[in-house]
């Protein structure tokens, strides 16, 4: 084994090896291509939150033949002048059904039939979950005769309690203009949310119609919805 090994070794040492060139291969450096995704979300549309209308007493306040900034005139269930129909109180304006209803028959009674019945009529309450500052409202119709829907309304607000909020004087105005139901929609239908430019807070509102869309015994929504923080 020693020969063998002593010859192979004879043999690689007399070997010639051609070696070509170096060839020398430059290797540029890496370009790294980023993608970079970016995810465009959808404005948000800011809607404001759904204001709950529980009163503090458990009680919302019908009135009639009342104005902005004037004094609140007491309404009692009936189906005569200047009375709310007993199976529609205000309190239906107010409980997030639009199957219930509040209709309020105003300067007139239950057979009349004028464009002046139900007008200056309302509710007022002063909320259960404190002070809000509204930004919006909407309003709802009920179940039968369009004519009866409001068309011009107004929001007032307040920070008074009990007594005080039957005083014009405790009335600042929020809003006063179209109810968002200028075109005759379907019964149980909630109008164009009307926006409110507005930034100071009240703890209690007063909702009236003032004009309605045409001559009936009354005026008559199902829901008023407000909306803010």
């Amino acid at each position: 084994m020693m020969t063998t090994i002593e010859k192979e070794s004879i043999t690689l040492m007399s070997t010639t090896t051609t070696t070509e060139p170096s060839k020398t291969k430059i290797i540029e450096p890496s370009r790294t291509t980023t993608t970079t995704t970016t995810t465009i979300k959808p404005l948000s549309a800011n809607l404001p939150d759904l204001i709950s209308l529980d009163s503090i007493d458990g009680v919302i306040y019908g009135v009639h033949g009342t104005r902005i900034n004037q004094d609140s005139q007491a309404s009692e269930p009936g189906t005569w002048y200047n009375n709310y129909h007993q199976s529609t109180p205000p309190a239906n304006a107010c409980d997030g059904d639009t199957s219930t209803k509040y209709l309020h028959f105003g300067a007139c009674s239950e057979g009349g039939n004028d464009m002046t019945c139900g007008l200056d009529t309302g509710f007022y309450l002063e909320l259960k979950r404190g002070a809000a500052v509204v930004t919006g409202l909407q309003i709802c119709t009920a179940d039968d005769f369009p004519e009866r829907d409001p068309l011009t309304i107004s929001l007032e607000g307040s920070n008074q309690s009990g007594a005080a909020l039957t005083l014009g004087s405790s009335w600042a105005l929020i809003y006063n203009g179209d109810s968002g139901l200028e075109t005759d929609t379907d019964r149980f239908t909630c109008g164009n949310v009307q926006q409110i430019n507005n930034s100071i807070q009240y703890k209690s509102y007063r909702f009236l119609v003032s004009s309605k869309r045409g001559p009936g015994s009354s005026v008559q929504y199902s829901e008023l919805k407000l909306f803010g923080y």
